[in-house]
């Protein structure tokens, strides 16, 4: 896999990610994680596997989490793994109005047997 192959694959995998979010749909959030995925968020406990990854982003869409966008700084790996560096943001209404949040993230990939790629770990600050 090329490396110009491998950007384009991570690009659209954050494409589908935020649009999920978005959307409010926890449910195909999870289903982006491969079934030992876990998510590290700051500061925060683990969510290991789909039930936990689920009702994490759940958590945060109620929260009024939305106009996620996840930004694409670099990505390394070959044709099973693929690690992603970049930055994420999101807003959401506070009392003085709206806010928007952001930091830095590390997304890891795995290609699963039906050839599609799936995270297996996600992290940020």
């Amino acid at each position: 896999m090329t490396l110009q192959a491998l950007q384009a694959a991570v690009a659209d995998l954050n494409q589908r990610w935020d649009a999920a979010f978005n959307r409010g749909d926890a449910a195909a959030l999870a289903a982006l994680y491969d079934e030992q995925g876990a998510v590290l968020p700051a500061g925060g406990n683990a969510a290991l596997g789909s039930a936990q990854i689920e009702a994490l982003f759940a958590g945060a869409i109620d929260q009024g989490l939305h106009n996620h966008r996840i930004e694409l700084h670099a990505v390394i790996g070959d044709s099973e793994v693929a690690t992603q560096r970049g930055r994420w943001s999101a807003q959401a209404n506070g009392e003085g109005g709206l806010q928007t949040f952001s930091g830095h993230l590390t997304m890891v990939y795995r290609r699963q047997p039906d050839r599609s790629w799936r995270l297996i770990t996600h992290i940020w600050n």
